[in-house]
């Protein structure tokens, strides 16, 4: 018996436990710090996932590998625990800084919301704020991102580039001059 337990130590180091009980202190003090843990306010998990106060909704015909392409090439992060699986289809929340992108299926059956890929045109243009603009862009082209617009300093103050997406959403990228100037210690 000893050695499946040991085995499975080995495995999960981060789960050992040592072979004398613990001290009873040490056990009530983690059981309070965890239940504090748990006992935090709904808005202290709120505050790290909260949704703004607007949010668009982007049509695909296929989201999943929207899904997969927006992560993979533009660095969106999944808020997985929100993913919503139906029988009539997939919606996905994305974020990018403290902004939200929700994605989700197209169709009539879809608040009338469709791909432009279907469309035959673009239906939208989201512009998205970034930090350091240049490895964001070369990272959309490595992972075959098409870009449209290719990266230029404007007189605004903002340096940006603009890309579609597999479906043909067109995503503007930017980043503020004065940020990357801050960055690169010009300033």
């Amino acid at each position: 018996m000893s050695d499946d337990f040991d085995r499975l130590r080995r495995l999960r180091p981060d789960r050992l436990q040592p072979h004398d009980p613990m001290d009873p202190k040490v056990l009530t003090e983690e059981k309070e710090r965890l239940m504090s843990a748990i006992e935090q306010p709904a808005a202290a998990v709120h505050a790290t996932s909260r949704t703004p106060s607007i949010y668009p909704r982007l049509a695909y015909r296929d989201v999943m590998a929207a899904l997969e392409f927006l992560t993979r090439a533009f660095g969106f992060r999944e808020r997985r625990e929100a993913r919503l699986e139906h029988p009539g289809g997939t919606l996905a929340w994305l974020e990018v800084g403290d902004g939200v992108v929700m994605i989700g299926e197209s169709g009539p059956d879809h608040h009338d919301l469709y791909s432009p890929a279907e469309a035959g045109r673009r239906t939208s243009m989201v512009m998205v704020y970034v930090h350091d603009i240049d490895a964001h862009h070369a990272r959309a082209v490595a992972e075959g991102a098409r870009v449209v617009m290719e990266l230029e300093d404007m007189f605004w103050g903002d340096r940006r580039y603009e890309a579609l997406d597999p479906e043909g959403h067109r995503w503007h990228f930017g980043e503020r001059l004065a940020d990357i100037e801050l960055r690169r210690g010009v300033r």
